[in-house]
């Protein structure tokens, strides 16, 4: 892996922020030049850490990776020692090693709000198991990490924080070195695993249903470890979740003031500690809840003064227009705000070439036009970080649902009818009170997972594998209210937008809404308390209004990108239809290529139309055409066709 080198032309204007990108650069590690884009990048944080077999025949080819790792140019080694080594490339991780040679931390940690700091596997105590290990670090901190646990006679294992900001896979190598990396695309040819290959099966899964397949290899021989779960390094473990939402949930009712000084008291500090170390930030300020939510609590934090530009992205059309509630935000700030009009740009295959090499699918991406902007406004700042709103339509629940009285029906049988719960909840939905009530009973059956709905572009054979995709999260929330497994469906699908994009390439996506400390409060909370009301998120309007203006707390309608998308979809039929119509999709038996030329339609776009389909597939589509050509088939799970 050779370090790019470009002789870059700096307008003068830019100079002093090219100077002070050039320092961070620097203290950051090495970076690389984006073919597609264009210009220097400020490189994204990766690791790779080796573990050596077990016995005296795993010493040899331990040795001779570390030795070829080292001569690796983009490669800094961080520690080394007789079982393991690890390196980093990109942006600055820090290393925590734990007492007796337990193992290391690769991220940024936070001390857990509450949590007593004797509980820290950082304090000096008698070994314990990996397991033992990871619960400590679970309760005593939160933050974006990797935990590699080599605690008394097990193998390594790995713990992924439970926000997955970083990113994890493992794998084993032919000569038995135990590899966990950041990324599999960007490590060494000669360290991948031995027999890569296309595994159709769980492609249909990423493609029936992206949010429940993000914790699943689309490659054989790589496994991907689940945020919140330890995986043994070496061997075939899927992993097992020392760390799931569906444990924090409660139907008690709780002291609702204790608990509203509580999230204040979160949102701010997880904001602040999550920005803490970034220079310059960008903000993307949708005049939302949640954006909002955030921005104040940069203001409480004293971050304002490191953000670079408040960006708010302008529809076209009249009632995509909320620029009067961004503005509120920036103007309590003092602060002014950037309105970019979104374009209306039709999407190429080449938009989705751009992020066919990542190791999973570039969703994220899939809004070209933006994404670029946004990585561009991240170069031309100096800004370390894009920091939003993101996850907190799932922590606050933000759903329209009658499940949200399934746990006043319960409590109180027919006379619920007559709850305020059940009351506002109808009035939210536009529906009869008695036909909420009967969906809030239907809500309390426990033991079945959520209906999926697959990708409407997939054959009817291809589409059954949607109830496959469950993530992690989901399966282990199965016993509990449909509600509470609505809740944690959204926050396992706050994964797909961490993926890869330009914008990451650039910068960090910071998400404090989605922290770990937020996570585990709003679980807690009834989700009557949290989300009954005439407006949604009720509970967070309440308990942060000290944050946003009055203009954005009482705001009742939520601004949706769907009719953009759909028109963004429908100026894309000249290049994007033969794409996915005569694409590997379709050759291979998933897309229906009937149903593909219905999705571009533009009257069914308006009246039926789910532009995300193929705002999806079209990512998918473009991983596939660059994997296929590099790695065969996998033989356990081939094409549909």
């Amino acid at each position: 892996m050779g370090l790019w080198r470009a002789h870059l032309a700096v307008p003068r204007p830019l100079l002093a922020a090219a100077r002070g990108h050039c320092a961070r650069r620097r203290r950051r590690g090495p970076g690389r030049v984006d073919a597609h884009h264009g210009g220097l990048v400020a490189p994204r944080p990766h690791y790779i850490a080796l573990v050596r077999g077990p016995g005296p025949e795993g010493v040899a080819p331990f040795a001779d990776a570390t030795a070829r790792l080292h001569r690796e140019s983009d490669w800094l080694q961080r520690t080394t020692s007789s079982e393991m080594a690890i390196w980093t490339a990109g942006g600055g991780l820090s290393l925590h090693r734990l007492p007796h040679d337990a193992g290391v931390i690769l991220g940024d940690l936070h001390p857990m709000p509450g949590a007593p700091p004797h509980l820290s596997p950082l304090i000096a105590r008698p070994p314990r198991e990996p397991d033992a290990l990871a619960a400590e670090l679970l309760r005593a901190h939160w933050g974006r990490y990797v935990a590699i646990l080599r605690g008394g006679s097990s193998e390594a294992s790995v713990l992924r924080d439970p926000s997955g900001e970083l990113e994890c896979c493992v794998w084993t190598t032919r000569e038995g070195v135990g590899v966990i990396a950041s990324d599999l695309s960007a490590s060494p040819g000669w360290l991948r695993p031995q027999r890569l290959g296309l595994h159709w099966e769980r492609i249909a899964m990423c493609l029936a249903a992206p949010g429940g397949a993000t914790a699943t290899s689309l490659l054989d021989d790589v496994r991907i470890v689940p945020p919140g779960a330890v995986c043994r390094v070496r061997g075939n473990d899927p992993g097992r979740l020392a760390w799931s939402p569906a444990n924090f949930c409660s139907p008690t009712r709780l002291d609702r003031e204790l608990l509203a000084r509580e999230l204040l008291d979160r949102v701010d500090a997880c904001t602040a500690a999550s920005v803490e170390k970034f220079e310059r930030l960008l903000v993307d300020l949708s005049g939302g809840l949640d954006s909002s939510i955030v921005a104040g609590a940069l203001g409480e934090s004293g971050a304002v003064a490191r953000v670079t530009q408040w960006v708010h992205r302008l529809d076209d059309r009249p009632e995509g227009d909320e620029r009067a509630y961004a503005r509120a935000v920036t103007d309590r700030l003092d602060r002014h705000l950037t309105v970019v009009r979104k374009p209306m740009t039709p999407l190429t295959p080449d938009d989705f070439a751009e992020l066919g090499s990542s190791f999973w699918p570039g969703i994220n991406g899939a809004d070209a036009a933006r994404d670029r902007d946004m990585a561009g406004r991240l170069d031309a700042g100096g800004a370390d970080a894009i920091v939003s709103g993101q996850g907190g339509d799932a922590v606050f629940y933000q759903m329209p649902t009658a499940w949200i009285a399934s746990e006043e029906v319960r409590r109180r049988g027919p006379a619920a009818l007559g709850s305020p719960v059940l009351v506002e909840t109808a009035r939210r939905l536009h529906k009869p009170v008695w036909s909420v009530y009967r969906e809030a009973r239907a809500g309390l059956q426990r033991g079945r997972g959520l209906p999926k709905s697959a990708s409407t572009l997939m054959n009817a054979d291809a589409r059954e594998i949607a109830g496959r995709a469950v993530h992690p999260w989901e399966h282990a929330a199965r016993d509990l209210p449909l509600a509470r497994q609505l809740q944690i469906c959204a926050l396992a699908n706050i994964h797909v937008v961490r993926g890869d994009c330009r914008r990451r390439r650039r910068g960090d996506l910071i998400f404090p809404l989605a922290a770990q400390p937020i996570m585990e409060l709003c679980l807690s909370i009834p989700v009557a308390d949290l989300a009954a009301g005439s407006q949604d998120r009720p509970f967070a309007r309440k308990a942060l209004a000290g944050r946003i203006p009055d203009v954005v707390r009482q705001r009742r309608s939520k601004g949706s990108l769907t009719a953009y998308f759909s028109r963004l979809v429908a100026a894309s039929r000249e290049t994007l239809l033969p794409f996915l119509r005569d694409g590997c999709l379709a050759e291979a038996g998933l897309l229906d290529r009937a149903a593909v030329e219905r999705a571009f339609d533009p009257g069914h776009l308006i009246h039926a139309g789910r532009p995300n389909d193929v705002l999806n597939a079209a990512p998918v589509e473009a991983w596939v055409r660059y994997w296929q050509g590099r790695v065969p088939d996998s033989a356990r799970a081939s094409r549909w066709s």
